[in-house]
């Protein structure tokens, strides 16, 4: 049994090294964690949109003043049919940054057309939890609300890849949004245990132009402890905040459609490049962990390592309760957008 232990643990650290190699040498992500099969406030809506709606207007999609290249830096990366193939099978939930996605996809002709999204705007782990009313926010699913745990077995993904967390900050502060991510999360797989589960990193606000808890510094602090749930749990962990960050914790000008927090077709398109390196570096590490010459030589090296080595005790960690404690209710604040 330990001997089983101590292989595992070895592949999924070459995995994680693999994933993070990949992704790093195409310039879109930070850290990267291989997924594995698992057994005050809220964004301020724009006027211009309902929560149902694009979160980006026309004009921030059209051309932007720099050029964009939405093809990976990766020599060796996935074709347009394994693209199309491996995010086909994924459903991408959100809120209004990932409305915004959805609908920057949907005018795409390259694999990302293809994804699917249970998305609205004002949505987070928090209104998820609550039951499907006419007054709560939930994601449409071919014209019917559904809480997200309910709707992803319909559409019959193989990958959920979330982006949640800013709407929660607002009002649950970093370890409480943490906590709620995971209770949702947890709920996906009670629905769905075979699915695998993906977290994007939530993005930036412009410069100094954060609210209460809902700023940069505590938006920073909250994807690592998101890095540090997916890698607890053998999830997937993409970032995609750093490609449109300015270098210094922020949103980058051009990577922004409504002076706040919303993204322009310049940011999308540096996402579509993320994920591209993000597809490779995911089904390269499933190639590594099946392909039988590598299991062969991985299990030899390793019995030569643990017959040199005496038995141990291995004795069970003592534990410490969970603290009780969670708001019963909590209401959501709307604020008004900052304008340009």
């Amino acid at each position: 049994m330990i001997k089983e232990d101590y292989i595992m643990k070895k592949r999924k650290m070459l995995c994680v090294f693999l994933a993070a190699m990949f992704v790093l040498s195409g310039h879109s992500a930070g850290y990267v964690y291989a997924a594995q099969e698992s057994e005050s406030s809220q964004i301020p809506e724009s006027a211009d949109f309902p929560p149902e709606e694009s979160q980006t207007t026309p004009e921030a999609l059209s051309e932007s003043t720099i050029e964009v290249k939405t093809e990976s830096n990766n020599t060796n990366t996935m074709t347009e049919e394994e693209l199309s193939t491996y995010y086909g099978n994924s459903v991408f939930v959100g809120d209004s940054i990932m409305v915004g996605f959805r609908n920057y996809c949907a005018k795409q002709k390259t694999f990302a057309h293809d994804i699917q999204f249970l998305a609205a705007g004002n949505f987070s782990a928090f209104n998820a939890m609550k039951p499907v009313t006419s007054n709560n926010v939930h994601p449409m699913y071919r014209g019917k609300k559904y809480q997200v745990w309910n709707a992803i077995p319909l559409i019959g993904s193989q990958r959920v890849f979330l982006l949640l967390g800013m709407n929660d900050l607002g009002i649950l502060g970093l370890e409480g949004a943490r906590d709620q991510y995971k209770l949702l999360i947890d709920k996906i797989l009670e629905t769905s245990p075979n699915v695998e589960i993906h977290l994007i990193s939530v993005t930036y606000t412009l410069p100094d132009l954060g609210k209460k808890t809902l700023n940069n510094e505590n938006i920073a602090q909250y994807n690592i402890l998101l890095q540090k749930m997916a890698e607890e749990n053998g999830w997937g962990y993409i970032d995609l905040v750093t490609p449109i960050s300015d270098g210094n914790g922020n949103l980058a000008a051009e990577c922004c459609s409504d002076g706040y927090v919303h993204l322009s077709k310049t940011a999308y398109a540096l996402w579509e490049t993320a994920l591209i390196d993000y597809a490779h570096a995911q089904t390269t590490c499933s190639q590594e962990e099946t392909d039988p010459e590598t299991l062969t030589e991985e299990t030899t090296e390793t019995d030569l390592t643990l017959e040199s080595e005496p038995e141990t005790e291995i004795k069970s960690p003592e534990t410490t309760p969970a603290p009780n404690g969670t708001k019963d209710k909590i209401e959501s604040i709307l604020e008004t957008p900052v304008k340009k």
